[in-house]
């Protein structure tokens, strides 16, 4: 038993820190691109990319979110059942599932492309982009329903090689572009820019595609078709994928009405920008550090928990939650010995500002309780309970914004109205995930 316990840690360490380790250099590759992007292409065209990227983000909450987590938690499910011919079945209904949301948001995008950039994104220069981005969520959502297939399997090496490509990829087909071509007009720009990152989704679907089947070759399937698979998926796609969505609005309207919010208090339009602009892009950056890993946790514990729950094997359960909060745990430790202390000067030296890295205390230990909520939102969605997790999360969302509104428009609070805001709802979002995980586990004892 102790011996099947290691190797249990063992694996989930593995995965978790090679997880956190592509999501790092996938930052840090990010930042590079960033760097010689700017050097490519006008302001006009970063601030335009900056457009479109918030309709990216909330189309992919909406059409991949829900879909990737279904796959996963059902591949690890059936996989512990040894049902490989629903297995099958769950990949191909999600593929298809995925295929006419695509069809269903072209037929909407494509006609009226020139309205959406115009009236809705404030310049028809998007416009082009608008319609490349059509083929690139296409090849990023089949991408990623075959990535979580993997990591159903508790196989990751596939998911990391695709990551690492198209990664690569991207930032060397984008500047390749601008660099041999060299547009001069801005929406030709950006097109180049969707244009590269399309170029990087096919190397990261065709790799996964051939991975899977490859992997599928290897494994003896009954053909059969279990009734009510559709229904299974949407069950766990959708309050996932509308948790995700609510999460990602509620984000940019806090980002929208915070400026506002602290000219109410009494300062000038240029000094609430400055005040938002060291807040959110010199402070919360060095925050993400800690949950590059809980992501990683999350993505790694919830096909071992699916499985564990499809055996009803309730003291793995308890294990592999209990290991997952110890190695989460150590991490969050580390990170805050870190960023409490040395946050503020840190900020202050790489963004050379003095107010860089405002609030770090107060807003570190925010971010505890923000890792502690994705880690057990993760756990109740891999224990079927993804309504829960869904409700807890849109909960605190909706606290953190009505916090915000009254808090930063108070002048004696202003941008630490918001600390207060974040901090609250995310002691009531991690405290909510607790308390249902908690009753699914009693539940399951008594049963």
């Amino acid at each position: 038993m102790v011996k099947y316990r290691s190797k249990i840690g063992q694996a989930v360490v593995f995965s978790a820190l090679l997880l956190t380790g592509i999501n790092l250099f996938s930052q840090v590759l990010g930042f590079i691109y960033r760097v010689w992007l700017s050097r490519l292409v006008s302001p006009e065209v970063i601030g335009l990319y900056g457009l479109i990227m918030p309709l990216y983000t909330i189309i992919m909450s909406l059409c991949v979110s829900g879909l990737t987590v279904a796959v996963s938690r059902l591949t690890a499910h059936y996989s512990a059942l040894g049902q490989e011919g629903s297995i099958r079945q769950t990949v191909k209904t999600a593929r298809i599932g995925y295929i006419l949301m695509v069809l269903a948001l072209s037929a909407f995008m494509v006609p009226l492309s020139d309205q959406v950039s115009v009236h809705f994104l404030g310049d028809a220069r998007t416009r082009l982009a608008l319609l490349i981005l059509v083929p690139e969520i296409l090849l990023t959502g089949w991408e990623n329903v075959h990535k979580n297939y993997f990591y159903g399997r508790k196989n990751i090496v596939p998911p990391a090689t695709a990551e690492i490509a198209e990664q690569i990829t991207r930032v060397g087909s984008t500047l390749a572009l601008l660099y041999l071509l060299r547009p001069t007009y801005e929406e030709h720009q950006l097109g180049l820019i969707i244009v590269g990152m399309t170029i990087s989704e096919v190397f990261s679907a065709a790799i996964l595609t051939i991975f899977y089947r490859r992997d599928q070759k290897k494994r003896i399937a009954v053909i059969q078709h279990e009734s009510g698979m559709l229904r299974r998926v949407l069950s766990i796609a959708v309050p996932v994928a509308g948790a995700n969505l609510l999460s990602n609005l509620i984000t940019s309207l806090n980002s929208i009405i915070i400026p506002g919010r602290l000219i109410m208090s009494g300062l000038d339009p240029n000094e609430a920008l400055s005040a938002f602009g060291v807040a959110f892009g010199m402070t919360m950056p060095l925050l993400s550090l800690p949950l590059a890993f809980t992501v990683s946790i999350g993505l790694v514990m919830l096909p071992r928990l699916s499985e564990s729950a499809a055996l009803k094997d309730l003291d793995a359960i308890r294990r592999k939650t209990g290991l997952a909060l110890l190695l989460s745990g150590m991490v969050i430790v580390a990170c805050m010995s870190i960023l409490i202390p040395f946050g503020a000067p840190l900020a202050q030296m790489l963004f050379k500002n003095a107010d860089a890295g405002q609030f770090m205390a107060p807003l570190a230990i925010a971010t505890v309780f923000v890792c502690l909520e994705q880690i057990l939102a993760s756990f109740l969605n891999g224990l079927g309970r993804q309504k829960k997790a869904a409700a807890d999360m849109i909960a605190a969302g909706v606290v953190q914004l009505v916090l915000t509104w009254f808090f930063v428009a108070h002048p004696g609070l202003r941008l630490m109205g918001f600390v207060w805001a974040y901090l609250v709802s995310n002691i009531m979002g991690a405290s909510l995930c607790l308390w249902d995980m908690v009753k699914v586990l009693r539940r399951s004892a008594m049963a």
